[in-house]
């Protein structure tokens, strides 16, 4: 009850493999798909690999900056795939306070077990939500690309990125200063990391 074996050595396999790649590769499909797999190795190897000066921004201070400040890891917590998923389970009437640039004007919790796992599932939510605007942006960005719009979602990102960076400063500058509570200041440290 099983297959015949087709080949009863290893020598006899690898021989019929040969013979099989030289008479594909003698074929028209064969040939067909070579010179696509040439045309494109050659545009990999001899393409243009565009401007040199894109380079020179990574070295403004304030570009390296905002590159270190948006990396961080994401939590993996239920409320945050919760939030992420965009499910109305999650009671986010309150929310629309941290999504607008400090300082908060909320009065600052009692210091307690309560309130530090509070702002736990705080910062879980609000990780989630914002990671979910993001790939909805990402998403729009990459429909709008598959449309033919290239120079348009260049210049979007351009203008985004402009403002990041000339954003960044006044951001800084309100949270140097700012004299707040627990909460208040790990949900600036968010907002900044979501805006970056």
């Amino acid at each position: 009850m099983g297959r015949k074996a087709k080949y009863f050595t290893f020598e006899e396999k690898s021989a019929a493999a040969r013979r099989h790649k030289a008479s594909y590769a003698r074929s028209e499909q064969g040939k067909i798909v070579r010179q696509a797999q040439n045309a494109c190795a050659y545009a990999k190897c001899h393409g243009r690999r565009g401007p040199h000066n894109i380079s020179g921004d990574l070295h403004d201070p304030r570009t390296s900056s905002l590159i270190r400040c948006s990396t961080f890891s994401l939590p993996d917590s239920y409320l945050f795939h919760q939030s992420l998923a965009g499910f109305d389970l999650i009671d986010q009437s309150d929310l629309l306070q941290w999504d607008k640039a400090p300082p908060y004007d909320s009065p600052a919790p009692p210091d307690s077990p309560e309130e530090d796992r509070f702002m736990q599932n705080l910062l879980d939510v609000m990780h989630g939500r914002h990671l979910r605007a993001e790939r909805e942006s990402h998403t729009h960005r990459t429909a709008m690309y598959s449309m033919g719009e290239i120079s348009k979602v260049l210049k979007e990102i351009r203008e985004v990125h402009q403002q990041l960076v000339t954003g960044l400063d006044e951001l800084h500058a309100r949270v140097s200063n700012l004299q707040a509570c627990t909460r208040h200041k790990v949900m600036v440290e968010c907002y900044r990391q979501w805006v970056a």
